[in-house]
């Protein structure tokens, strides 16, 4: 596992939410910006980012977007395997540019090098 990532839930039933509560409480709705992965059997599956906090990765038994990892995540669930969700929380920061004040979202760059290094098989366009 990558160092510093915490456990925020498990898909572990087919088109059922995940289980968060025992690891972040009622927190799931609180916007913050993080990287996140989705782990089966110590293997990381994918990796993706999101300014709206845990919400994002505890809800893609829903998500009609992406697709591809919704089924990826039921075909898994469906085989008595359960899908780990990770997460580490970015911080925004600020920087001055030529007098001009810009938030710098860094995890959107810590995804892409994540990517990168790992080459997770659900972050392949289908």
């Amino acid at each position: 596992m990558i160092e510093n990532f915490k456990k925020i839930g498990e898909y572990t039933q087919p088109n059922k939410n995940p289980s968060y509560i025992n690891y972040i409480g009622r927190t799931k709705t609180k916007r913050q910006s993080l990287v996140y992965l989705f782990v089966v059997d110590q293997e990381i599956k994918y990796i993706g980012e999101t300014r709206q906090g845990f919400v994002r990765p505890l809800s893609y038994n829903k998500n009609k977007v992406m697709e591809f990892q919704r089924k990826s995540i039921l075909e898994e669930t469906s085989s008595g395997k359960k899908v780990e969700v990770y997460a580490y929380l970015t911080s925004e920061i600020k920087q001055s540019v030529n007098g001009m004040e810009l938030d710098i979202y860094i995890a959107q760059d810590y995804e892409k090098a994540l990517i990168k290094k790992y080459d997770p098989e659900w972050n392949k366009r289908a």
